[in-house]
């Protein structure tokens, strides 16, 4: 993929985002977000520009990992509880 349509649709993409987000219709301002991260996958998986994998990997990375063998924590006993025990 050229540049130049990278740039394209990356800005298209920006737009999308940034319109989505200020949609006072929340149905129309989804969809607006959806379509900007379509947009963004599809330069990302397409266009192969390794700048932007590299990019895309550093922050995979950078996401927090699930703790294995971690105890779950169980709900603290409340004494102002609104739920009636049966």
């Amino acid at each position: 993929m050229p540049w130049w349509t990278t740039l394209v649709l990356l800005s298209l993409g920006t737009y999308l985002w940034l319109s989505g987000r200020s949609n006072p219709d929340d149905v129309i301002g989804l969809l607006e977000q959806m379509l900007a991260i379509a947009l963004g996958l599809v330069v990302l998986f397409v266009g192969h520009n390794i700048l932007l994998e590299g990019l895309a990997l550093m922050v995979a990375l950078r996401l927090p990992a699930a703790r294995r063998n971690h105890p779950v924590m169980e709900r603290p006993k409340a004494g102002k509880d609104v739920l009636i025990p049966f």
